[in-house]
C-alpha cells in the first residue's frame, strides 16, 4: 500500500468512514480508492503526467522557441507555490488524446481538429491543430504528430488536453521531463466476491483479471517533479501527528 503512494492519513480517513459492525462486510475497493483520492486532493501538490506519450511537433514555431509558463502546484492551495513548465516546438500528449480519424463524439486532437492545451497562470489560449502523423510500420502505432499553433484570437475549442513540454534546442536539463515507469493496479479478480469462488478445484484461476497490473514503461512527468521530490515527503505530517484524530 505504501509503494502505491497511499499515506497513513488516507488509511485513517478510510477506516473512520466504515463504522463498527459485528457482521462480516465486504468493502468495495472503489470506495477505498475514492477516499484516498479525496485525501490526496487536499494534501499534495499536482503535476501533469502523460502515461503513453506521443511526440507532437509544432511546425510553425522555431526550433529554439521557449515560453516559460508559471504553473501552480495546486490551484486551491497557494502556499504550495509554483513551478516553471516549458512550452516549446516539441510537446508530448497522451495516446488516448489522439485519433487518426475524427469523430463527432471525440473532442480531443484529430487531423484538422483544433484542441486547447491546459496550464499556465498567464491564462493565454494555446490551441494546436494536427496536420499529419506518422506510424511505426511494425506496430502500426502513431509515433509522431505534426501540428500548427493557431492564432491566440481563434475561437475557444471544445476541449483542452494536458501535455508535457520538451526542452528546446540547446536548453539545459532543467526543462527536460522526467521519464518514469508507471504501474496502474486494477482488481485482481473479475468477481466482486472472490471468496465465493471454487477455490478447492482451482476455479478462481479463471476469474483472474489479466489487466490487474498495467505497466507504462515510458511515461513522462513534467519537470516540476524535481522540486516536489526535494520538498517531500507529501503530506508533510503523513497523517500521523500525535494526538490528532480524524
Amino acid at each position: 500500500i505504501r509503494r502505491r503512494g497511499i499515506p497513513p492519513g488516507a488509511l485513517i480517513k478510510f477506516v473512520s468512514t466504515l463504522g463498527v459492525s459485528p457482521a462480516l462486510t465486504n468493502i468495495e475497493i472503489v470506495k477505498f480508492e475514492s477516499i484516498v483520492r479525496s485525501y490526496l486532493e487536499e494534501k499534495v501538490p499536482r503535476l501533469s503526467l502523460v502515461l503513453d506519450p506521443i511526440r507532437v511537433t509544432i511546425t510553425n514555431l522555431p526550433d529554439d522557441h521557449l515560453e516559460e509558463l508559471d504553473v501552480a502546484f495546486h490551484a486551491k492551495i497557494p502556499s504550495y507555490g509554483s513551478h516553471t513548465v516549458p512550452f516549446t516546438k516539441t510537446i508530448y500528449i497522451d495516446r488516448s488524446d489522439f485519433r487518426e480519424q475524427d469523430d463527432p463524439d471525440f473532442f480531443r486532437l484529430a487531423p484538422g481538429k483544433p484542441v486547447g492545451l491546459t496550464g499556465g497562470n498567464d491564462k493565454k489560449l494555446r490551441i494546436i491543430k494536427a496536420t499529419s502523423f506518422t506510424k511505426d510500420p511494425t506496430t502500426g502505432l502513431v509515433t509522431d504528430i505534426s501540428a500548427t499553433l493557431e492564432p491566440s484570437d481563434s475561437p475557444k475549442p471544445k476541449a483542452f488536453i494536458h501535455w508535457i513540454g520538451g526542452p528546446p534546442s540547446g536548453a539545459n536539463s532543467k526543462f527536460s521531463p522526467v521519464t518514469a515507469e508507471v504501474r496502474l493496479h486494477n482488481a485482481l479478480f473479475r468477481s466482486d466476491k472472490p471468496d465465493e469462488l471454487d477455490w478447492k478445484t482451482g476455479g478462481y484461476i479463471d476469474d483472474l483479471n489479466p489487466d490487474s497490473e498495467v505497466v507504462f514503461p515510458n511515461a513522462l512527468i513534467e519537470c516540476g517533479f524535481d522540486e516536489v521530490r526535494r520538498r517531500g515527503p507529501w503530506p508533510a505530517a503523513e497523517g500521523e501527528k500525535e494526538g490528532a484524530s480524524m
